[in-house]
């Protein structure tokens, strides 16, 4: 082999180990991307009885007396009637039954306030200090809003006096009857909710007396009216992820 042969065997050689890094870059070019990353985000969870469960909560509101404007006596005379308002404050307590979008259970709630007045012409002063029912409560849940309707048994403490003349009448008792109504309740998490409600309250009727002169009064009907607010906490609950 020639000299000049050799010198071009070796160039060519060494020409072919500098170029192979750049040739093993092209083909890289021709080569398919990798397929992306992917990425499955964590599964969505939703409370399948979000109203299902025992709660507890507190609430506030104002009362109105429903009653009737006039006293009349046994002695044929008659005055003016009290009509009680005022606000009150408490607590209730329950547990809710969920079937699918109807919701249903029992309540009980016990309220202390000043619901009192005095009548126009002062013959007459009215108040209950205290009342407070067991309910029945059923309604229908969209999602996380329940409408529902309420009733059952109430109870109360009345104080009722009247002055004819130089007669006083009074009634001082523990009187029972019924309650309805209805309310929207409102759930801000999985455990709080927020409420509205409205309430009506029959504690029936009593007579008013004045044992020393054997005067009377008519039946004495106690009836109000309750707006109130408030709140509960659920206790509990259950979620499953999202299919």
């Amino acid at each position: 082999m020639s000299k000049l042969h050799r010198r071009l065997t070796g160039v060519s050689f060494l020409s072919a180990i500098a170029l192979a890094p750049f040739a093993a870059n092209a083909a890289d070019l021709y080569r398919n991307p990798p397929p992306p990353t992917s990425y499955a985000p964590p599964a969505a969870y939703i409370d399948l009885n979000i109203w299902q469960g025992f709660y507890a909560g507190l609430n506030g509101g104002y009362g109105w007396g429903d009653n009737g404007s006039t006293i009349d006596y046994s002695n044929g005379k008659t005055s003016d009637r009290a009509q009680p308002q005022g606000g009150f404050g408490g607590g209730q307590i329950g547990y809710n039954f969920q079937s699918g979008p109807i919701v249903y259970g029992l309540e009980t709630d016990f309220e202390g306030g000043d619901l009192s007045a005095h009548s126009s012409d002062l013959s007459s002063k009215e108040s209950v200090d205290w009342f407070g029912t067991v309910r029945g409560r059923v309604g229908y849940a969209f999602g996380h809003v329940l409408v529902y309707g309420t009733a059952g048994f109430a109870y109360g403490d009345v104080r009722q006096k009247s002055l004819d003349g130089a007669d006083i009448l009074s009634n001082t008792s523990t009187q029972t009857g019924w309650v309805a109504g209805g309310g929207v309740e409102y759930k801000i998490s999985p455990a709080w909710s927020l409420k509205g409600e409205y309430q009506y309250i029959d504690l029936g009727s009593e007579r008013l007396t004045d044992a020393a002169n054997a005067v009377t009064t008519n039946s004495l009907d106690t009836s109000f009216q309750t707006v109130r607010f408030g709140v509960n906490y659920r206790f509990g609950g259950s979620a499953e992820p999202l299919k």
